[in-house]
């Protein structure tokens, strides 16, 4: 009688292959496929920034512009592919909530509602695959004894590669219902958390709801988060208009209006090497007037701005963590300084001193020592600085509004836990 092992053995073979395939084909990042047709911009590391609709298969990502983009060479393009083994150049994933309609809107509300609020059966869903994940382990050692029991009876027809191929059976099998679970992250999922995000060479904090975490991915819903944007300004004069500012410049005068319903924080308004420090806080509704140095008034000037918008967010685990609960949205972190990466600030640090004596009441150049100190970690030394300023708020442009919201900062970081 013909020994079956071989035809058993060519069956398990062809079937796991059948069903190795499919399931290849469906494991999307859950993270990502939250995303699905959605139009977000994504944010490479260097700054480079891509936009599109977003659709998402196992093997990357491909962005469907709005409308056709001509590039240098000529070339009429429409989309853009970004591969799975591309990913660690992503920093972030953003989608804007004030580029939705209403009927975005509602959607993504009812999203959150879920999230808040889950129904019985994707808490079961989830419990299912969090099971599958834990026992990943032990179905790949089960494996493993099966075709080694296999290869045991019938060692000519069970390969080294057969048997790899079997043990990485299970990993196929338990990679698609989701091998990510972590026990700790769990708790957190639909709650408000603090998670820190690294941006160049420094660490921010931002507070939004966590949706989901995959191995790679945490998606984070309902930010406030500053942007930078950078406007140029001809000289003698020149006019901007945004959803978020309104800037009237003449001669050495500069106009400027909050047009949006957040703060936004005015930086630095430079030429070539020429800066004029600015650091303040601009409230909706509310406007400035600038007298510009002689340096700068007859110059073409950058003006350096940061803007808050509402989004949500997918973020690489590589370079983002949970770190504490957070019961609501303080506006008075969205301005987050960050803590530098760098090594040395000394510099930087040595020049604000340098203008502090050389001219005592000189209250901007304070509030930027006190940040500098503040992103690298000396609080005292910082909170000192702020206070020093406040003591001569008639000379802030915003009347001490960033350097107290700083020393509330200050405060809360001191605090042994987010209230």
């Amino acid at each position: 009688m013909a020994d079956p092992t071989l035809l058993i053995t060519l069956i398990i073979v062809i079937l796991s292959a059948l069903v190795g395939a499919y399931l290849n084909g469906k494991r999307r990042d859950r993270c990502l496929a939250h995303f699905e047709r959605d139009p977000v911009n994504v944010e490479l590391l260097g700054g480079r920034q891509i936009w599109g609709r977003l659709h998402v298969e196992p093997t990357g990502i491909e962005l469907i512009y709005a409308s056709d983009h001509r590039d240098v060479q000529e070339h009429i393009e429409t989309t853009y592919l970004l591969y799975k083994d591309e990913f660690p150049q992503i920093q972030a994933i953003y989608r804007y909530c004030d580029d939705m309609d209403e009927d975005e809107l509602q959607r993504r509300q009812a999203m959150i509602d879920k999230v808040f609020h889950p129904r019985p059966g994707a808490r079961l869903r989830r419990r299912l695959r969090n099971f599958i994940s834990l026992a990943s382990d032990s179905l790949a050692q089960a494996i493993g004894v099966i075709v080694g029991s296999s290869k045991a009876r019938g060692s000519k027809f069970v390969t080294e590669e057969s048997q790899e191929y079997f043990t990485s059976l299970g990993s196929n099998l338990i990679g698609y219902a989701g091998t990510e679970y972590d026990s700790l992250l769990e708790h957190y999922v639909g709650v408000k958390v603090v998670v820190e995000l690294t941006e160049g060479d420094t660490v921010f904090e931002h507070v939004g709801i966590l949706r989901d975490y995959t191995a790679d991915f945490l998606e984070m819903l309902d930010i406030h988060f500053p942007i930078t944007q950078k406007h140029p300004l001809a000289a003698p004069g020149a006019g901007l208009e945004t959803p978020f500012l309104r800037v009237n410049r003449s001669g050495k005068s500069l106009y400027l209006a909050n047009a949006g319903k957040n703060s936004l924080l005015l930086q630095t308004v430079t030429a070539a090497e020429q800066e004029m420090s600015i650091n303040a806080v601009l409230d909706a509704d509310e406007d400035l007037a600038l007298e510009l140095p002689p340096a700068l008034a007859g110059a073409d000037i950058e003006l350096n701005i940061k803007i808050v918008r509402q989004l949500d967010f997918i973020i690489p685990r590589a370079r983002a963590l949970i770190r504490h609960k957070a019961e609501r949205y303080d506006p008075d972190q969205v301005f987050d300084i960050g803590f530098g990466l760098k090594s040395d600030y000394t510099t930087e640090e040595k020049k604000l001193h340098a203008a502090l004596d050389d001219s005592p009441d000189d209250a901007n150049s304070a509030v930027a020592l006190g940040q500098l100190l503040f992103k690298r970690g000396r609080l005292q030394e910082a909170e000192r600085w702020f206070n020093y300023a406040l003591a001569r708020r008639q000379q802030l442009t915003d009347q001490g509004k960033l350097a107290e919201r700083q020393l509330r900062y200050i405060k809360l970081k001191r605090s042994e836990f987010y209230r």
